[in-house]
């Protein structure tokens, strides 16, 4: 199962860490480039809100704001800004707003300002309000969980500096109008009246981090991670196993932990305020934003200090304190912290030592010893993972320490980090450790003569290309570059790499290269290079040949470079439709020339394993996306024009098949892309090839019962996100024929000239074995009806028994002419041919046969015996 974040945040690089792991084994991160690594850190990423639901029966509960908040003489000092730009706010509303905001700014620490969009409008039944960072970022500098997303504020509190653009929120938050709400200051809330203090104190409670990226559907009961947040690391079973620990990635398992009731908040700050872990929502029905990110409501309840956020605020329920849960929760998540900052060096050619440079601020005092600089020649392994250590030295009376590395030791590949104490004694990294504080992570740079050249990645879109389709979009190539260095040229806008060019040819004649450019739009993921050959489409004709290969040169002194193919040229076809317009057209796919009437890009006709003819099949499995939006297309395009019949009954496509494409949610449909992933699509265009329109919509393996059992039956491990890829392969039991008519979409209509394709769309992740289509008929009458046992048949006995049957049946059959051999011939109940079977005739007129049924789906089947001039056929009815 996948989510709308799921496509957002593949852009974040996830398969990258932005840091190293120093680990008891081999690092598995070890083999990232410096520039994914550089990339990551800091990027950006979204996530849903947080809704707050109202129950309809009065609390009659008070709880104050923190003590002395309401004397002026004793009231704690404002140590953050909070700026709000109020959005359809009544100035009624804005006091009560305020309070909540004064509240916050007396419990939080930050040197940036916090800035806040609130609006006021309609919510759903139910809902007070909701609440969500309004992004959040990786890894910021100085945070202590170097894999995990901090929201906004916090990552900006942590890293000292604004991150966000001034003119952005960092909050987003919305509140019903339509509510019945108290709007005093004084806590005094009656009767049916929701205290908007405590509803905004606990929805900005969301907002400054307690929340996460983990969600279930419940449908499907699944849940996947979206993104791991400083929250989620935090996050435990009953059993003290972390949420984000691989055993409970399973979608199906995840959603199983998420209604167990029995999560709970492990931090260190939190169990010693607490004496305990702190008790999550985790309620048996799930509920979408708000299972788990809120403090369970029987714990916790209305009236006790920690009611805040619990997921319901009842009438007359007043909380205008986070309370000790939360607040020390807070500390645990760096709201209150120790920065240590640094920013890694990029990889040198040069001679020349540039010191380390680490700077130090605190919420707390720092310990009397000087932060240290731990380093190693070359990354860890298991067999030598072990450190040299050094002061750094301070610079004067301010926060900024220094360490330069012995020249004898600045050579090669260094890894290393950086650890300070505050006066209590607790460890502060650059970089952090990995999500469950187990493992510290490591920077890592390289000097000396770079002779590594970069590292190109490209899948051609097309190979063929059709004539009427030439544009833009078809001659657009994208490539994956990146290098082994992380060096900044002068411009800072490329990371190891100097210079991409497409070298082209039309016909065999060389043109001028294209420079390719580094795309840095959230349409494409990172280190996408890109370029457009610059043809006039009308130029481009059917036979035309294109060739092309990619050159890639790093910034090193020696601009070391990299071709991709190695050997020869990409190249790309360009065919025009056939001249002649047919009515009809047919294709088992076993002649020799059997692809000769098609375009095909990502597909091909062979016969797959388990098969016994050939077919059109997508790879196997089929790939993910790979170009611009993380997708791809795969096709197969039919160059016989079809002239539609005029009877719609006749005007029908026929074939068999089998989808095992990842499923979408249910109830979904293909042009809902957030619900629904990959599918397949048959399509008609009616202007030879330009545009193309659905004959059918698109379906996956949710089509057919069978086809999503086979794709639930043999899940991958989980990947970086919790997806899954299925292992399950084609059969012919997973054979179902289709039946399209050409009319029926509303796009085509008696007498129209059209093209045809199969075409498979995928997005970034989850993958199966693919798709597979046989037996095409197009506007082809379907054969007449087969002669069922009923009619006398030159065969004086033919029994299948058990029938019905659900495993092996035994066919005993009596010829009345005799005959050399036989064939058994079972076919589905439109006329697809699932299984051949030869047999031997003993004495010249006896049969006895067994065939095991036990694939098949339950259903009708015709199983038919020929031998010599005999021919006999027997319903089969499978059941289980």
């Amino acid at each position: 199962m996948k989510h709308q974040y799921l496509r957002l945040l593949i852009l974040w690089l996830i398969s990258a860490s932005p840091l190293l792991a120093q680990q008891r084994v081999v690092p598995s991160r070890s083999t990232r480039t410096p520039y994914e690594t550089f990339a990551l850190r800091n990027r950006i990423a979204t996530a849903e809100p947080i809704i707050c639901y109202y129950s309809n029966q009065n609390a009659f509960t008070r709880i104050g704001p923190p003590p002395g908040f309401n004397d002026p003489r004793a009231r704690r000092a404002k140590t953050a800004t909070f700026l709000v730009d109020y959005i359809n706010y009544p100035d009624s509303a804005r006091a009560a707003f305020q309070r909540a905001v004064d509240i916050w700014s007396t419990l939080l620490i930050s040197p940036v300002p916090i800035r806040i969009r609130a609006t006021w409008g309609p919510l759903a039944a139910g809902v007070l309000g909701s609440a969500r960072p309004v992004n959040y970022v990786g890894a910021p500098d100085g945070s202590q969980r170097a894999t995990a997303f901090y929201p906004m504020a916090l990552a900006e509190k942590i890293s000292r500096r604004e991150i966000n653009a001034t003119t952005s929120p960092d909050i987003i938050a919305s509140f019903s109008s339509t509510n019945n709400w108290y709007l005093g200051l004084d806590g005094a809330s009656a009767s049916g009246r929701f205290d908007l203090v405590t509803v905004v104190l606990h929805e900005l409670g969301h907002g400054l981090g307690f929340v996460g990226g983990i969600t279930g559907n419940l449908d499907t009961r699944q849940a996947v991670v979206q993104l791991p947040t400083v929250f989620d690391t935090y996050i435990e079973n009953n059993l003290g196993t972390a949420i984000l620990n691989q055993s409970l990635a399973d979608p199906a398992a995840l959603f199983g932990q998420l209604t167990g009731r029995n999560l709970f908040l492990n931090a260190p700050i939190l169990r010693t305020v607490l004496g305990e872990r702190a008790k999550l929502h985790a309620p048996v029905t799930y509920s979408p934003g708000s299972t788990l990110y809120h403090l369970d409501e029987t714990t916790y309840r209305a009236g006790t200090p920690n009611a805040l956020m619990t997921p319901i605020l009842a009438p007359a329920e007043v909380a205008q304190n986070p309370g000790p849960a939360v607040l020390a929760f807070f500390e645990d998540m760096e709201w209150k912290t120790t920065s240590l900052l640094h920013e890694s060096p990029f990889d040198t050619e040069s001679d020349i030592l540039v010191p380390f440079v680490a700077r130090v601020v605190s919420d707390t005092v720092l310990g009397a010893a000087p932060p240290k600089f731990f380093y190693r020649t070359g990354l860890p392994t298991a067999t030598n993972n072990t450190y040299k250590s050094a002061d750094m030295v301070r610079q004067g009376t301010t926060q900024t320490y220094t360490y330069t590395l012995p020249p004898a030791e600045a050579q090669g590949t260094i890894a290393y980090y950086i650890q300070t104490q505050d006066g209590t004694g607790r460890t502060y990294t650059n970089p952090g450790k990995n999500n469950t504080g187990t493992v510290q992570l490591f920077h890592a740079f390289t000097t000396g003569i770079d002779r590594v050249p970069p590292r190109i990645v490209h899948t051609p879109k097309v190979v063929a290309l059709l004539e009427s389709a030439v544009d833009t979009a078809a001659l657009e190539v994208l490539a994956q570059v990146t290098d082994d260095r992380q060096i900044i040229n002068t411009a800072k806008t490329k990371v190891g790499i100097d210079t991409v060019l497409l070298e082209y040819q039309v016909n065999g004649q060389a043109r001028p290269a294209v420079p390719m450019v580094l795309q840095r739009t959230s349409n494409f993921p990172d280190s996408t290079w890109r370029a457009v050959l610059p043809l006039a489409p009308a130029s481009v004709r059917a036979g035309t040949v294109l060739t092309y290969r990619i050159v890639a040169r790093d910034l090193s002194a020696a601009r070391n470079q990299a071709i991709s193919p190695a050997t020869g040229f990409y190249t790309i076809t360009v065919v025009g439709a056939q001249t002649t317009v047919r009515s009809q057209y047919s294709n088992d796919f076993n002649a020799v020339n059997a692809a000769a009437d098609f375009l095909a890009n990502g597909f091909k006709i062979e016969q797959p394993a388990s098969f016994s003819s050939a077919s059109i099949n997508s790879e196997h499995p089929y790939k993910d996306g790979s170009g611009q939006n993380n997708q791809s297309n795969y096709t197969y395009t039919l160059l016989a024009p079809i002239k539609l019949k005029t009877n719609p009954d006749s005007a029908r496509i026929t074939f068999d098949e089998v989808v095992l494409v990842e499923p979408g949610e249910p109830g979904s449909t293909y042009l809902e892309p957030e619900r629904f992933f990959d599918f397949v699509i048959v399509e008609g265009s009616k202007d030879n090839g330009r545009t193309w329109q659905p004959l059918i919509n698109g379906y996956d393996s949710n089509s057919r019962p069978e086809w999503l059992a086979a794709w639930n039956a043999s899940p991958s491990a989980p990947g970086p996100f919790g997806e899954t890829n299925a292992l399950t392969p084609g059969t012919p039991s997973l054979v179902f024929n289709r039946t399209i008519g050409m009319q029926t979409s509303g796009s085509f209509r008696p007498d129209d000239v059209i093209l045809i394709r199969f075409r498979l769309f995928a997005d970034q992740l989850s993958h199966g074995w693919g798709w597979q289509v046989d037996n095409l008929k197009i506007q082809i009458a379907p054969p007449a009806p087969l002669v069922l046992g009923l009619e006398p048949l030159p065969m004086s006995q033919f029994q299948v028994y058990p029938n019905p049957a659900s495993g092996v049946v035994r066919v005993v059959a009596e010829l009345t002419k005799p005959a050399q051999s036989g064939v058994l011939t079972l076919t589905g109940p439109s006329g697809q041919t699932l299984r051949q079977v030869p047999v031997t005739v003993r004495g010249g007129t006896q049969i006895t046969e067994q065939l095991d049924l036990s694939q098949l789906p339950t259903g009708l089947y015709f199983l038919q015996l020929s031998a010599g001039e005999a021919r006999q056929v027997k319903k089969i009815m499978v059941t289980r």
